[in-house]
């Protein structure tokens, strides 16, 4: 069997799509690809502006595409519940949430207003907060799909639930952004178990893009020299997240990733997950409610 591509996407017309930090990177070819095949859009993030740009140079490739902006500061709790608003006074159904957006390897600790450490708040908290919002309308429509960005970068990560906030280790911006990506994980497993509670027929899948030459990838972390040999390029990295977000034989709970890790075919490997610990998973279910003040319904 051929390895899939943005080809292999099934006609997506009628359908409502978000997705955070949809104005550069993987976000950007994620909202390119799923316009492409008939979906209305809506572009997420923080600078409004950059967010136009994104959206003219969509328009110049895919002339038809129905694509809108709406500013989203996952960092803060009032730009996410605006958004949400937002979002529900004008659509009625959601059929993709794709949690894109993330900081990566943050070379500086730094809290936000709330006293959370920013890859932590960013990667995790804000979008658990944003899906929360948004949980209603996504077991409403019929087949929806949050798509839970994750990383290679989750090997490095541990859950020190005595210590999210870096205030007691020495920071070290690897190990905080495998922790927000690990937490990415265990948010996604335990959304699942919510969906399927529910009755309804919505999916939480994760998905991560390997080595990916991203403009973020390419000026920290690994970096610069080594990522533009190493990586593979956007159009290549997206694939997994749209897959995730589109194939209709993904399953709740699968995790779809480069084959060989960094890079290759989009394929599903639950391995990771399966091996996730439940009791874990829904400490830190606990923990975001009380620290984002969005509660779910009950499991």
């Amino acid at each position: 069997m051929s390895a899939w591509t943005q080809r292999d996407m099934p006609d997506l017309s009628g359908r409502i799509a978000v997705v955070t930090g949809g104005n550069v990177g993987l976000g950007f070819a994620s909202v390119e690809g799923l316009a492409a095949r008939g979906a209305r859009v809506v572009l997420a993030c923080r600078r409004v502006d950059s967010g136009h740009e994104a959206v003219d140079r969509i328009r110049s490739r895919v002339p038809n595409a129905s694509v809108e902006v709406l500013r989203l500061d996952l960092a803060e709790a009032g730009s996410i519940s605006d958004f949400a608003k937002a979002f529900l006074a004008n659509y009625d159904r959601l059929d993709i949430l794709m949690n894109n957006a993330g900081v990566v390897n943050h070379p500086d600790l730094v809290h936000t207003p709330d006293g959370h450490e920013l890859q932590m708040a960013t990667n995790h908290f804000g979008h658990f907060a944003l899906t929360g919002r948004l949980f209603d309308r996504l077991c409403n429509t019929e087949d929806a799909r949050v798509v839970v960005l994750s990383s290679a970068a989750t090997r490095a990560g541990e859950l020190r639930f005595d210590d999210l906030d870096w205030r007691e280790r020495t920071y070290d911006r690897l190990e905080a952004y495998g922790d927000s990506k690990l937490a990415n994980l265990h948010f996604m497993v335990a959304l699942q178990r919510r969906f399927e509670s529910h009755g309804g027929q919505a999916l939480a899948v994760a998905a991560h893009p390997g080595l990916t030459g991203t403009e973020r990838q390419q000026s920290v972390g690994v970096g610069g020299f080594v990522t533009r040999w190493l990586a593979s390029p956007v159009e290549h990295g997206v694939r997994s997240q749209l897959r995730a977000a589109t194939d209709p034989g993904v399953r709740g709970g699968d995790y779809y990733g480069p084959r060989f890790s960094l890079r290759g075919p989009a394929t599903n490997d639950r391995r990771e997950v399966d091996a996730l610990d439940e009791a874990v998973s829904e400490r830190l279910w606990r923990i975001s409610e009380e620290t984002t003040g969005v509660v779910y319904p009950a499991a």
